[in-house]
């Protein structure tokens, strides 16, 4: 029984180092209503949106588990206030990351989940 365990909470753990290293270190563009072409950059558990090589207009943290993505805003002129979580089901195929909203409060960053990323250099 224990062993079936042990396994089960090491197989659950490499899915989730699996999924985040898809997206980690990785840059992502698309054109968002409203606001044009912008960046989505992952970097360890940081993320920034970006509308150019200078102007930050997010950052903040990400966590994920499984094929679930937890968004954390922590400063920048369009970030969501109080610590607001948004939570998004994910996938990354063939170079496109695709975001569908599970939850998210913050009424500007679910935005995110309407366009396709495609991964950029």
């Amino acid at each position: 029984m224990k062993t079936r365990l042990f396994y089960l909470i090491l197989i659950a753990v490499m899915i989730s180092l699996s999924a985040n290293a898809q997206i980690q270190g990785k840059k992502f563009s698309a054109n968002l209503e409203g606001i044009g072409k912008i960046s989505l950059q992952f970097n360890d558990n940081e993320y920034e949106l970006s509308n150019s090589p200078t102007v930050i207009l997010v950052k903040g943290n990400y966590e994920i588990e499984e094929n679930k993505i937890t968004f954390t805003d922590s400063e920048g002129p369009i970030a969501c206030q109080n610590s607001i979580k948004g939570e998004y089901e994910f996938s990354y195929k063939n170079g496109e990351l695709k975001l569908t909203v599970i939850q998210d409060a913050c009424t500007g960053r679910k935005n995110i989940g309407a366009a396709t990323w495609k991964e950029v250099d």
